[in-house]
This record gives C-alpha cells, structure tokens and sequence, in this order.
C-alpha cells in the first residue's frame, strides 16, 4: 500500500478533529446562552482495502487497512439543565419536556426552550427576536381561555380591565346585647358595588323590641330605595342564638337612582352549615366583621404564571383572571429537529410533526415563572473533550510529518 494513503488517513483524521473542536466551541461559546443544548460529535472509520490484492491470511482472516475517519453524527444534548430565579413575571422555563411554539416575523413555526419572553408595543408576547408566542387567550365574550381553539399569538394588553361585579350577597358578624333596654338601637353601615362597579352604601338598624326580639330595618340614601324585604324581626333563644329568620333575607328591587340595573341582594344571616352569623349575648352590641361579595372595575397591575402555563393577571379590585395559556410542543425525536439560530429549532422528516398541547399533559413538561432554563453545557466535561480533541489533532499531525519524511527518503535513493 502507498505511503500517500497515510497521508490521507491522518488528513481525515485532521478534519475530522477539528470538526469536533469547532462543536466544543461552539458549546462554550454558548455557556450562557438562555435554553442552549449542547452538541456532542461521534465519529466513524471509513472502510477498509486490502493489501495488494491479497485479502485473507493463511488462516483465513482477512488483511484489511484502513482508510481514516469521518463524522459520524453530531448530536445534541436536550437534557434537563438548572434554572435561573429572575423576578421576571413573564421569563418562563419548562420543567421536562417540551418546546416553547412561536412563529416567527416571516410566519414560519419553529421552537425553542429559552423564556425570556417580553411584551411588544402592541402588547403580544414575543421572544428576544421578536418572534410571537403561541397559545390560547381569553375569550372577551366567555371571560375563559379557550385551549380547543386554534392557536393564536399570545397578546396581554395593559389597558386589560376586570368588569365590575354587582354585590349579590352581604354577611355581618354581629352580636345585639342582651343586656340592652328596650329601644336601644346599633346602626351598621356596609359598602356594597352596583353593576357598573359604583360603591354604594346600606345601613341596617337593630332596635330592641322585647326579650330576645329585635327589629332590623335596611336603607339606602335617596334617590336611592329598597323595594322589598327591608325591614323583618330577628328572635334569639334564652341561649343567646338566633332561631329566626330561618332562611336568609333578600333586599329586593335596589333601585340606585344612578340608571344602574335593580338589585337583589342577599343579607346572609345564616351560614351554609346553618350557623348563625348573628348573635345576643350580654356584651355590647358590635359589629365583629363585614363582607360582600361585589366589586369595581379593576385594572391590570401584576402578571404571574403557574405550571400549567397560564398567564394570570392580578388586578387593582382584587381579581385574579386566567388571560392566556401557552402552547408546548414535543417530538418523537428530538435530534431530528434543525437549529435555525435565534435559539429556534425547525421540525424535519427526522423530527416528525410537533405534538402541540397544554403543559403537563401528554408528556409535556410544566412550566416555571419567573425562570429561565440555563445552558446544560458542562464546561469540565466540554474542556476534557477539547483535551481528548487537540490530543487526536497533534497525533495525526505527526503521522502526516513522519509519512513527509518517510517519503523524502525515498526521494533520496536516486541520489
């Protein structure tokens, strides 16, 4: 066999390890890159001859030289790396598996595990590259996230408004004293909203009429007026405990006087268990608390997400409201997919089609807020393969100045 054939052995053997320094680069090029997977390079001999036309030894084993090395396949780690805490609401990170779904200012789909998500101008949700984040919103008819409707680019509106909520139902902890004369009266004033979220006030009046009885009677300030139920007896056994009424009373027919909708509202005097939110025992008549279950118009002050990638947003009247949910994708083979650059990926035949849905279902991880996924680099290990590869590269070089001097001495036989 031909010295040239050592020659080009060692070139592949060359190139192919410097195609491996160029993966180790890139790595720790990218230690801090946001989601960023490692690449790992694997190599493969390139096929045999045999010696001069002779293939096999006396014994019938074959004589066989090789030809060198090539790339086997350079293959990406897509194991789970650390996360980083960033106080950042919309920053997410996924916890097991799954890529982010976003599509990009051109249109095309692709995927990525970096969350450092932000708002645009237009209130959307966009990657670093400004390629739109895909899932589900609210329905502005429902007030619910829709997940079986199509996907959509993620939009959160900072003018967003939580719709105010007429009060349907009033609760006073109260205790009359037993000990008060006849006459004697505790006035209790409790804020209720009206349906376009405007606080409005009702007093209610006890005034002792007996033992164990007393009257109470609600109001409103004009032009304001009750319709029904406003007035009624409140009757206490020997033992201090309500015993009527025996269902709660409504405040019919709230007429505000401001064009608002008429009112019903339910005073709670009884707890669902049946216990009594009104007691008569000999202490001085008090009001121990108040509730209402209404409120006003609110508008967004905070955003949070949960493991299930639901965007929520925490308004200035108390609410909480789901506002969108996002989409995550996974794959039948993930080293089939194609880097694209921007921390993006591309499916391929390889890939197969994304298999898109809610997070932690199907096999999709859950999301983290206020996180980002790091690089799963390892710079130890990276740096024992930059070793391991300038080791192969020095080797190889050394065949290639033996094989030059080899055939310099042959070169000099004719002299």
């Amino acid at each position: 066999m031909s010295l040239y054939s050592a020659f080009y052995s060692s070139l592949s053997g060359l190139s192919t390890n410097a195609n491996a320094l160029n993966v180790i680069g890139n790595n720790l090029s990218n230690i801090n890159t946001v989601g960023f997977k490692g690449s790992a390079t694997t190599f493969r001999d390139i096929f045999s001859t045999s010696l001069g036309g002779i293939s096999t030894q006396g014994n019938g084993n074959p004589i066989q030289f090789g030809l060198g090395v090539q790339v086997n396949g350079v293959s990406q780690d897509f194991s789970q790396s650390s996360f980083q805490s960033t106080g950042n609401a919309l920053d997410m990170a996924i916890q097991g598996n799954g890529f982010f779904t976003l599509q990009t200012v051109d249109g095309r789909q692709v995927f990525s595990r970096a969350g450092n998500f932000t708002r645009n101008n237009n209130g959307f949700l966009v990657a670093s590259d400004g390629s739109n984040v895909m899932g589900w919103n609210r329905d502005p008819i429902t007030g619910n996230v829709n997940t079986s409707a199509s996907l959509a680019p993620i939009r959160i509106d900072a003018g967003t408004t939580a719709s105010a909520f007429a009060t349907q139902n009033i609760r006073l902890g109260i205790n009359l004293n037993s000990a008060a004369a006849i006459g004697d009266t505790l006035t209790t004033p409790i804020q209720a909203y009206d349906s376009q979220g405007n606080p409005q006030n009702i007093i209610v009046t006890y005034t002792k009429t007996g033992a164990n009885t007393w009257n109470y009677a609600a109001s409103v300030a004009a032009p304001a007026t009750i319709g029904s139920g406003a007035t009624g007896t409140l009757t206490f056994s020997p033992s201090g405990n309500l015993t009527s009424p025996a269902t709660n009373p409504v405040f019919g027919g709230i007429n505000w006087g401001n064009g608002t909708s008429t009112q019903n509202i339910t005073w709670d005097v009884l707890n669902p268990d049946g216990s009594p939110n009104l007691t008569q025992f000999s202490a001085a008549s008090s009001t121990t608390s108040t509730f209402q279950d209404g409120y006003g118009a609110g508008t967004l002050r905070d955003l949070s997400v949960d493991q299930n990638g639901i965007i929520s947003g925490t308004f200035t009247n108390g609410q909480v409201i789901a506002l969108a949910q996002v989409a995550l994708a996974t794959f039948n083979n993930d080293n089939g997919l194609v880097q694209t650059g921007n921390n993006h990926w591309g499916q391929s035949l390889a890939s197969g089609s994304p298999t898109i849905g809610l997070a932690n279902q199907g096999g999709r991880g859950g999301v983290l807020g206020s996180n980002l996924e790091l690089s799963n680099v390892d710079m130890a290990g990276e740096f024992t393969k930059l070793i391991l590869s300038q080791r192969g590269y020095q080797a190889n070089s050394r065949v290639v100045t033996t094989t030059d001097q080899l055939l310099q001495e042959t070169l000099n036989l004719k002299q």
